[in-house]
């Protein structure tokens, strides 16, 4: 789950702040390392910056840089290693293809070992760099077999073998000289959308992971890129999109509840809503299964901060359908405005740390009350059993916790850094919910039923919840060589 931008402008102006400013929006999707790539037509140059922290800390030294095409990214890692040298776009000077990617590629060591067998070896430990090397030889071999064809000819059909070939979740970004690429899985697992911008100095197009990047940028949002398709913007800013391979599509629906910004729009609907409805449908669910509790309830507290639209729907229902209870709504939790997001720490230790470090309970506000909490999802447990702890030592009678996600029980490899079943609590637990709530301390535990999300929440538009069924869409190996032959 990392952020991509890829801009292109008309008139040679340049882009360097638009790519910086459309990194800051997504900041939220990788706040470890991030990097940019920009070509230069008019002093022939191409500039590769990458660095470890938040993206508005590395451009904001850059912004002398002239380019009127490039792509940037910020990176949540999800495979690999961490470090600089992982850190994304990655650039291949013998094709002059640099490419940025969101997702998580699974058959990694199949292509190391069929680079191996010609000699040829990674030089990083990224993902990106095995999806970008794929599309090189691949674009090297249609060039080759094709002196006199167009690039963005050669470019769509080695991008149409990319797709056939790796397995896993990619929506990508890429620049050649000519002009700006961009193309997505054929399942569509992770988000891009496109926009455009007119302005009295030229006009400038942008391809991006979160539609809150184009509108806080001034871009009109034009529309998202479909699964499986690719396409080209020239300097003229023409688009060429084609749909190259195409499957059922699988937009990951955690976005909605977790990973996304609540101001973007994703699969036809606001953030915000999808997050709303939730807080209502849990309020139905709990309202049906367990009347009795609701009218112990004296406050329902949000844990900050992807939750407080579906709290604050969760409590309004609440209260409108049990007129005689006193149920109230609060933030008696606080979170450190400056920490990251907890869920994407890269160990257990680095996780226990911040959770302990980043949030504080206000005990006048909850001593001697019942307690609802509301939470977007339990992955590892870690926020809720910190966060449980801290509100039975400010002195909360009852802790009551529901989530806006069903239990998570099996690993991600669709772009979340959960690779073994043993870090999930749900999974370890096998999916027992009062073991759960037992481990976490809680008096009673409610999680989102995922047959009542797909109905309700998301009103069964086609999605990927693998994590919450273990129903995966893609296989970990393609079954046939990933590499064009050697001529």
């Amino acid at each position: 789950m990392c952020g991509i931008v890829g801009v292109i402008s008309s008139e040679g102006r340049s882009v360097v702040g638009d790519i910086g400013n459309g990194a800051h929006f997504l900041q939220h999707r990788g706040p470890a390392y991030a990097g940019l790539f920009l070509f230069d037509p008019t002093h022939r140059r191409a500039t590769l910056e990458k660095g470890e922290g938040l993206a508005d800390d590395i451009f904001k030294q850059l912004g002398h840089l002239e380019g009127d095409l490039g792509i940037a990214q910020t990176r949540y890692k999800t495979f690999g290693a961490g470090g600089v040298e992982n850190a994304q776009p990655f650039f291949d000077p013998l094709t002059g293809i640099a490419l940025a990617h969101n997702g998580h590629i699974t058959n990694v060591s199949q292509i190391e070992a069929e680079l191996g067998e010609r000699n040829q070896a990674l030089a990083a430990n990224c993902d990106a760099e095995a999806l970008l090397r794929v599309l090189s030889l691949w674009f090297e071999h249609f060039r080759s077999s094709d002196p006199d064809a167009e690039e963005k000819e050669a470019v769509f059909r080695a991008i149409t073998e990319t797709q056939q070939r790796v397995t896993g979740a990619f929506s990508a970004v890429a620049v050649t000289p000519t002009g700006l690429y961009a193309f997505r899985d054929p399942h569509g697992f992770r988000p891009m959308v496109r926009g455009r911008r007119t302005r009295s100095g030229g006009n400038t197009l942008m391809i991006t992971s979160e539609t809150l990047a184009l509108e806080q940028n001034g871009f009109q949002v034009e529309e998202e890129v479909p699964h499986g398709a690719a396409l080209f913007v020239g300097r003229n800013l023409e688009v060429d999109e084609r749909i190259l391979i195409q499957r059922d599509p699988r937009p990951c629906a955690f976005e909605l509840i977790y990973f996304a910004d609540v101001e973007s729009e994703m699969m036809g609907n606001s953030i915000r809503s999808y997050r709303w409805r939730a807080g209502r449908v849990l309020a139905n669910h709990l309202m049906a299964t367990a009347p009795e509790l609701v009218k112990e309830i004296d406050l329902v507290v949000p844990i900050p901060h992807s939750p407080i639209p579906g709290a604050e729907a969760f409590a309004q229902k609440l209260e409108k359908e049990f007129e005689d209870t006193a149920i109230q709504y609060a933030t008696p939790v606080s979170k450190y405005r400056y920490g990251g997001r907890i869920f994407m720490e890269e160990t257990q230790e680095a996780r226990d740390e911040a959770a302990m470090l980043d949030f504080r309970v206000d005990a006048k506000a909850v001593k001697g009350r019942n307690i609802f909490l509301v939470d977007d999802s339990i992955v590892r447990g870690t926020n809720a059993a910190h966060i449980v702890r801290a509100f039975r030592a400010a002195g909360a009678k009852k802790i009551f916790f529901g989530t806006l996600w069903p239990m998570v029980i099996d690993s991600c490899f669709q772009g979340i850094n959960t690779p073994t079943q043993k870090e999930l609590i749900g999974a370890r637990f096998n999916g027992d919910t009062d073991e759960v709530r037992m481990e976490l301390g809680v008096d009673a535990l409610y999680y989102m039923p995922e047959e009542v999300f797909v109905e309700n929440v998301i009103r069964s538009a086609p999605a990927c919840m693998a994590c919450t069924t273990g129903k995966r869409a893609v296989k970990f190996e393609h079954a046939g060589p990933v590499l064009p032959p050697v001529c």
